[in-house]
């Protein structure tokens, strides 16, 4: 996955928009199949513990499709792009120690894969103005850049493929 410069308004404004309508379309679809479920098959003593799970379970469901066939819209672009960073940030933060140890030990791959978390996570932060560690993580950037420089690479984000991960 390549790292992409997105607008942060158009991708906040987008994303409030996706959150709201999927909970509003989760909300009225749980409630309503639950209902249409009691009242088609519903006891009598009020025992509808299951069809009303039932029924949420089945809005949540359909939510879920919409999103995923949505997801891939131009609307959604940068709100889809966010969510699959964060994935794979998620997969790279997995092997983070082994990751760290090769990057002291001046492996290549590993480092190419710790710029690419770090540029990744510092746009993540600046789009969720997540601020506060944001000093820590451009330091963490220049050291490791400072290391690749000393070890006679040039290595660029836009390099990282998952496969690399493998490795670690």
């Amino acid at each position: 996955m390549q790292l992409v410069d997105i607008d942060k308004n158009t991708y906040r404004s987008h994303l409030n928009v996706v959150i709201v309508s999927a909970v509003a379309v989760f909300s009225a679809l749980g409630v309503g199949i639950s209902a249409a479920l009691v009242y088609w098959f519903g006891a009598a003593q009020g025992q509808n513990f299951y069809l009303n799970l039932l029924g949420v379970c089945v809005g949540g469901a359909i939510a879920a499709w919409c999103l995923h066939r949505l997801k891939r819209t131009r609307y959604f672009y940068e709100v889809a792009y966010v969510w699959d960073l964060k994935q794979e940030l998620n997969l790279i933060n997995r092997k983070l120690t082994v990751l760290k140890k090769a990057v002291e030990l001046q492996d290549p791959d590993a480092m190419l894969v710790m710029l690419y978390n770090l540029q990744g996570s510092k746009q993540l932060w600046q789009l969720d103005d997540n601020i506060l560690n944001l000093q820590e993580l451009e330091l963490e950037l220049i050291q490791l850049e400072h290391k690749i420089r000393g070890c006679g690479l040039t290595l660029d984000a836009n390099q990282y493929q998952r496969t690399l991960l493998e490795k670690f």
